[in-house]
């Protein structure tokens, strides 16, 4: 098909793709007619379009690039992370295992005499009068005013 009767058909909106880009490359070369020269430059803009798109069409497509490795964490860091993880842990578990003596006692009747422990309630009973004899009763004056109850039947 002769150059001519290509422009009549692109102008019409009729060619194909292959037909536009043998026009394209027509009017590239250096064997133009001087009465097809005008148009010149018109394809040379739209050979010059349709590279642009095909350029940032292949960089769409390519994957984008991965980080740089610096920004994920070292062995260092990952090493202090573990160990300051293990510490804590091995803290809880310290604490822990201090607080249950105090928790898991079955004894339900207590005292604490001088920041001291004590369950057995005779003991108790006998620092308590040991204390109020401290205080400077008599035992006569504890009978008259302290009703003790009777502990064995």
């Amino acid at each position: 098909m002769k150059t001519e009767e290509l422009l009549e058909k692109y102008f019409d909106g009729q060619t194909t793709c292959e037909e536009e880009r043998a026009l394209r490359r027509f009017f590239a070369s250096d064997q133009v007619p001087e009465h097809l020269e005008v148009y010149r430059p018109l394809f040379a803009c739209i050979d010059q379009e349709v590279e642009a798109f095909q350029q940032t069409q292949k960089e769409e497509t390519t994957p984008p690039k991965q980080p740089e490795a610096t920004s994920k964490p070292t062995r260092l860091y990952r090493l202090y992370y573990l160990t300051t993880g293990i510490a804590a842990t091995l803290l809880l578990c310290i604490g822990i295992a201090g607080l249950l003596p105090h928790i898991t006692t079955n004894h339900t009747s207590y005292a604490i005499i001088d920041g001291h422990y004590y369950d057995d309630p005779k003991l108790v009973q006998a620092k308590a009068l040991e204390a109020l004899q401290n205080v400077g009763f008599t035992d006569e004056e504890l009978k008259e005013n302290i009703i003790l109850p009777n502990i064995l039947p």
